[in-house]
């Protein structure tokens, strides 16, 4: 069929296409942009298709593609969802800085107050990141939070008063605006970082078993119980969620920058390293099952990419699946 008449359904069920979609092979991504360039008309309809695909895309394989792809225009039409029309070339600017702060006895004794106990006496303001999705949150102060996904931020009513508490469950990076006896303190759990015109990250999802602070530049106190702590740029803190238990590294400033600019990067990864790489990009829980006699290997290049795109090129190339459980993203292989 001439690609001019081609419709959604046709887009979807084209390999080439797909490979685009999952930018998993270089000749194809460069064929399809061209193309679309020169035949806007198409657009819409390959547009179309790239959604329908990513719905669909975490089950689908060569042999599955034309049974799947009715069973999902017959849930689209059940739902009576429309499709919406996405734009694959939008590219999300994502940028913060990285690090965690640490603190000095004296100032853990005059500015220790349980996160519980703020709740009580303050009202809030929620911010929350999506599923796969960093949220972007500018403060009154004129300090950047970046939200990664899994996350919460609660802001006092009287923030950016005499002081500026924050309340964070999960991850976030944080450039703090520089502000003369406004201390920058922010909470999670019994932990406490302060920071003084600095950037930093700080990571504490539930199921993490430890809490990390790292510094990218600046100057940061860590205060937990009794134990305090500085950090200088380059180094990261991490300790207990529930006692203090500090232990510093150094960390991979090159990890961070591509985390901060939204680059992602699999180099010949392992189903473990993927794993690991997942979490800490998406901030999730994710374990990758794979079978003996079939070990993988992944290589691809992502510029501010959601999960499900993410994963569907991984499951796509890999004959693999998705399936979330109890708050785990599980990778396995396709069921029979």
């Amino acid at each position: 069929m001439d690609l001019q008449q081609y419709k959604a359904e046709d887009f979807i069920l084209n390999d080439s296409f797909v490979r685009y979609c999952l930018r998993s092979n270089e000749k194809d991504v460069l064929f399809w942009e061209d193309w679309l360039e020169r035949y806007p008309h198409k657009q819409e309809e390959a547009a179309k298709a790239r959604e329908w695909l990513f719905r669909l895309g975490l089950r689908i394989t060569p042999d599955e593609k034309e049974a799947e792809f009715g069973k999902l225009k017959a849930a689209i039409a059940v739902a009576d969802t429309p499709v919406k029309r996405i734009s694959w070339k939008r590219i999300t600017r994502i940028a913060a800085a990285v690090a965690l702060p640490l603190a000095a006895a004296t100032w853990w004794l005059a500015t220790h107050r349980t996160a519980a106990s703020k709740e009580d006496a303050k009202s809030y303001t929620l911010f929350k990141a999506g599923d796969s999705l960093r949220r972007h949150v500018m403060l009154a102060d004129g300090s950047l939070v970046v939200l990664n996904a899994h996350s919460t931020l609660k802001v006092p009513a009287n923030y950016n008063g005499q002081q500026r508490d924050l309340i964070l469950e999960g991850e976030a990076l944080f450039e703090v605006a520089k502000a003369e006896g406004k201390p920058f303190t922010v909470y999670t759990g019994n932990l406490q970082v302060q920071a003084l015109g600095t950037a930093f990250k700080l990571r504490a999802y539930h199921y993490d078993e430890q809490a990390a602070v790292t510094l990218v530049e600046g100057k940061v106190r860590v205060a937990q119980e009794t134990a305090v702590a500085e950090l200088i740029p380059g180094e990261q803190l991490t300790t207990g969620k529930a006692h203090a238990r500090f232990v510093k590294n150094k960390f991979d400033p090159e990890k961070e920058k591509a985390w901060r600019s939204g680059r992602l990067v699999f180099h010949n990864a392992s189903p473990d390293e993927i794993a690991a790489t997942l979490g800490y990009w998406y901030g999730i829980n994710v374990k990758v099952i794979t079978r003996k006699n079939k070990p993988i290997r992944f290589n691809g290049v992502f510029n501010n990419k959601p999960l499900n795109e993410v994963l569907a090129a991984v499951c796509f190339v890999n004959g693999l699946q998705s399936v979330t459980k109890n708050d785990t993203l599980f990778v396995q292989p396709i069921s029979k």
